[in-house]
């Protein structure tokens, strides 16, 4: 107990609103060490802390915060330079060993991170403190990754050029329709391109070995599978289940009153989940649009069929899912070939230190390559298949060190 106040006491500057004679700490029944900070008169929680075996804090959060509406923004510099201070204040000697790292401006806090670095002045992330607070600098949330860790050091080593021939080996890109949203590609026109979209294929991380990481691919993310409709698909025919074969005639029909000739703009995505021993009471049934065998990203059709009776009781179409977009595709695309080498033209590998857990959660940090765009700052994300373009998603909100 005596140790949740220690703590309390050093965050009560960075507070608001509070006082650490109105408090007292209850110990909660979720683990040992999870305390909540709660008003001696009536109870209310205003704070929940959680502490390590040895008493020290690994996470803290502002309950009472999230009633108050800050009256003033604070700059990212200036946020800045009120995290150090909490640092220094609240971590004394362990301080020492934290540099600052990044400031994200979000929309009702800043998120500040400082870590420990290796001995070549590499980031080792979430190794020190990452903080949260609200615009005019009242401490929100904290987690601390304070503790012993583990550097890895390489018996092999990789040159950044050979790391980069292998991000480009490893580099593939999908040829899709897609609307260039304002909102969240720089220079955005809100209309619809004919794409290479490398956001999914693009390797995350060389090792020094030459083993290429791709994190979608071990995440299982990759484009759905789809099929031609016909009012006897191939999904339907491999499946014993009468139920499920009714109720996809059924959404292909009204698909089809919808959309004559749908079979030429439409396929069938392909989807776990609509099982007889599912027991959701309906069939869902995901119809992407395409456009002579290329998809429209984000649009279609998703049609919900009643199990038992057999009737549509959902349709939604997005906005698009009737346009046509044969002007599109008049023009011949640039290569696959041209496309990667124009994403990769900008592109550099840095080396950079990553986080994995051994037994007993003890953080391992080992070094490999990841791809890094250049200054002003953006992550591109697909190329005009026409224009040559890149799409570029703007990381401006991110204040590095």
């Amino acid at each position: 107990m005596d140790s949740v106040m220690n703590w309390f006491a050093k965050f009560l500057p960075y507070l608001d609103g509070l006082s650490i004679n109105d408090i007292e700490p209850r110990e909660t029944d979720c683990s040992p060490g999870n305390w909540m900070l709660c008003k001696r008169s009536g109870g209310e929680p205003v704070g929940e802390v959680h502490l390590d075996s040895r008493g020290g804090i690994r996470y803290f959060q502002n309950i009472h915060a999230e009633d108050r509406t800050p009256v003033v923004v604070l700059s990212p510099p200036a946020i800045r330079d009120r995290a150090g201070q909490f640092i220094a204040d609240v971590f004394g000697m362990e301080a020492e060993a934290l540099q600052f790292s990044s400031v994200v401006d979000l929309e009702n806090v800043y998120t500040i991170d400082f870590v420990r670095v290796d001995e070549d002045g590499l980031e080792l992330p979430n190794s020190g403190v990452s903080l949260a607070f609200q615009k005019d600098g009242v401490l929100y949330e904290l987690v601390s990754y304070l503790g012993p860790l583990v550097l890895i050091d390489e018996q092999k080593t990789i040159s950044s050029e050979a790391a980069l021939d292998l991000y480009m080996a490893n580099l593939t890109a999908e040829l899709k329709i897609s609307k260039y949203d304002s909102e969240i590609y720089v220079d955005g026109d809100d209309q619809f391109h004919l794409i290479y979209d490398f956001l999914t294929g693009s390797p995350d991380e060389v090792k020094m070995d030459g083993t290429v990481i791709s994190l979608a691919e071990d995440l299982g993310i990759r484009p759905p599978d789809h099929e031609p409709l016909g009012m006897g698909t191939l999904e339907a025919e491999s499946r014993s289940d009468v139920a499920y074969r009714f109720a996809l005639d059924v959404a292909i029909k009204a698909l089809f009153k919808q959309f004559p000739g749908a079979e030429q703009r439409f396929f069938l995505r392909k989807e776990a989940g609509n099982s007889c021993e599912d027991e959701k009471p309906t069939f869902t049934f995901i119809f992407d649009r395409h456009q002579y065998g290329i998809q429209v990203e984000d649009e279609g059709v998703e049609i919900e069929v009643d199990r038992k009776n057999g009737k549509v009781v959902r349709f939604d179409r997005s906005e698009a899912a009737g346009r046509d977009f044969g002007s599109l595709l008049r023009e011949r695309p640039f290569s696959m070939r041209a496309a990667k080498a124009l994403f990769v033209s900008d592109i550099s590998m840095r080396p950079v230190r990553t986080r994995n857990e051994a037994a007993g959660g003890v953080p391992v940090y080992e070094l490999v390559y990841i791809p890094v765009f250049p200054d002003p700052g953006g992550h591109v994300h697909a190329i005009d298949a026409h224009t040559f373009e890149k799409w570029t998603v703007d990381t401006g909100s991110l204040l590095e060190g």
